[in-house]
Order: C-alpha cells, then structure tokens, then sequence
C-alpha cells in the first residue's frame, strides 16, 4: 500500500514537471516569435485598399509585409490595420494616405510613419512618433487618433500623453494628456481642449471605437504576396511629389524610371513647377534647351568680364602714364647769348 502510494506521488510529480516544463517551453517559444518579428505586417484590411511599391500599385491583403517607403491608400469606406514593431498598432481610416519609413533628406528626421492625409489611430505601450505635412506628434504609452489634411488637424488622445509640434516654422508644442483634444482649422490658430468635439467623433472611422486584435502572428509562418494592378500613373503619386522637398527629393530615384512612360512624362512635366527636381526626365529637349541656352549667358557674361578686366587694365595704365608725365621735372631755360664786344665798340665810335 506504502508502495502503492509512493509510485502515485512519483507519477503527480512527473506528470507535474511535465506540465510545467511544456509551459515554460510555450511561453518562451511565444516570447521569441514576438520578440523576433522585426517586420511590419498588415493585419486587417476592410475595402479597397492600394498598396504602392516602387513602381507598383498593388491590391493590399492581409498578411503582407510592409517595406521601406511603401504607401498605403484607403478608398472612401475603407480600412487597414498595420503591426509595426513592439507590438504598435496602426489603424488606417478612410481616405487616407501614409508611407511607411520614408527616406527622407535634410531638415527631416526619419518618422515611422508619415502621414500626408486622412485618418490615423496608433496604440503603443511605448514611444512612437509621426510626423504629417502641418505637425509632429509624439506619444508615450499612449492610444491616439488624428485626422490631418493640409494645414489642419484634429487629435485626440485617449490614453496616455502625446507632444504636438506644429511644422509651421515656429515649433510651436502642446503637451496633452489622456481626453484632450488639439486642433487647427484652416485658417485658424491651433486650440486645445478638455474633450473632443461632437463633430470630429461624429465623423471618426466606426473601427476607431475600440480597440481591435493584433493578428500579425497569425501571419508569421505565411508569405503573402500583394495581388498586382499595374505600374504607377502620375496621378497615382502626384500627391507624393507635391510634398515638402524633404520627402519628395528622396522619391526621384525611386519613380524616374516612369518617366520613360509618355502619359507620365506628360503629367510630370505639365506640374514642373512643384518639382523641378524632375525637368531631366519629364521635359529632357527643355532642360538640354535650357542649359545650352544657360551656358550661352554664361559665356556672355564671362566674355563681358573679360573685356572689363581689359578696358580696366587700360585705363589704369592710361593713368599711370599721365601721373608718370604730370610729375616728371620741367626742363631748365636756355641761356641768353652775350653781346658782341665789335659791335659795343663800333657804335661807341659813332
């Protein structure tokens, strides 16, 4: 019986370390999943959604992996939710338009994201920031939704705190806490208040209500690969090249080749005037135009230096010549001849 009871125990105790053993195993295996997904993925994606990829517009589907420099575009009615990492979670709104880690040039720090327009709604246990044509944001352990188009905007923080930063040269900043509203009409001066606005949460995307699952894992083992539209139209990125130059200068190299597309050199080169970064490629017989035409001015003028120099060269050796002449010494008077003693004499005579 004694026996009996000592094998029971031995069996619970194996059966014990057993559990706990597959336990420990799962949470470490979860941990490791989640600690070495260093991707961006797209969890959910509701509507018409455009992924563009270089030079590539794509249908977006849940699963895909996000790259450097890819945008996302909603439709009107529209929605996705992208998985960044450290557990950030992005909700993207309707008629939206975003680039993910953007290269960017000088006077721009390189944002996670940036938002050109629309509808964004980031929940981070952490730091995470973003910047948008009119300001910077910037949130701790915070969920919070915006909506930016042009010079306006509208934010709202539900939890946590976030920085606002206005990009309008004078770096103007807010410091807001959970509840608070910040906004900027067109037009207006930037405002602050204790709760949002019966107009922005009347007109705030249904799926910003609450908080939806992350679903990244679920994709962890699968590729999925964005289903195909077509190259990109000028009207497709026109948008993006209408940018501050920060932004846009960066883009040159990515989209130039379709400048080789007729439609799009058209499109390119008829808007010259808010990226003249792109005259090269969208009007080549007008920039090579233009540059013989500079380099003749500029001969022009080279020549109209040149003779300058020469006629000031000649002029100062003209006057050194005649201040050489004005004080040069006069010569002396010649002497008056002496009188002839024969003649004294002879009209002495007389």
């Amino acid at each position: 019986m004694r026996l009996t009871r000592h094998l029971l125990g031995f069996l619970l105790l194996c059966v014990a370390n057993l559990f706990a053993s597959s336990f420990a195993c799962a949470q470490s295996a979860d941990a490791s999943s989640a600690g070495a997904r260093s991707n961006s993925v797209v969890g959910i994606v509701e509507g018409d959604v455009t992924l563009i990829r270089q030079t590539m517009r794509y249908t977006l589907a849940e699963g895909v992996v996000l790259n450097e420099q890819d945008i996302i575009e909603t439709a009107r009615g529209a929605f996705a939710q992208i998985e960044l990492p450290g557990g950030v979670l992005v909700g993207i709104g309707e008629s939206t338009r975003l680039m993910l880690r953007p290269r960017v040039g000088k006077g721009l720090a390189t944002p996670s994201l940036y938002l050109l327009e629309g509808w964004l709604k980031t929940t981070a246990s952490g730091a995470f920031g973003y910047v948008s044509p009119g300001v910077e944001v910037a949130t701790q352990a915070a969920a919070a939704v915006i909506y930016t188009k042009g010079a306006q905007y509208e934010l709202f923080v539900e939890t946590g705190t976030a920085k606002l930063t206005l990009r309008d040269g004078t770096q103007t900043t807010a410091q807001l806490a959970a509840g608070d509203f910040a906004q900027r009409r067109e037009g207006g001066a930037p405002t602050v208040g204790a709760r949002a606005t019966p107009d922005f949460l009347g007109r705030l995307p249904r799926q910003f209500r609450d908080r939806l699952p992350a679903r990244g894992e679920q994709f962890a083992k699968r590729s999925v690969a964005p289903k195909a539209r077509g190259d990109i139209a000028y009207s497709d990125v026109a948008a993006w090249l209408r940018t501050e130059p920060a932004l846009r200068l960066p883009l040159l190299p990515l989209w130039k080749s379709r400048a080789a597309d007729l439609s799009f050199r058209a499109g390119a080169k008829a808007d010259l005037a808010q990226h003249p970064e792109w005259e090269p490629y969208a009007d080549p017989e007008g920039y090579a135009r233009r540059l013989a035409e500079e380099a003749e001015r500029r001969r022009a003028r080279e020549a109209a230096a040149a003779a300058a120099r020469a006629n000031r060269a000649a002029a100062a050796a003209a006057a050194a010549a005649a201040a050489a002449a004005s004080t040069a010494p006069a010569p002396a008077p010649a002497a008056a001849p002496a009188a002839s003693g024969t003649s004294a004499g002879r009209g002495t005579s007389q």
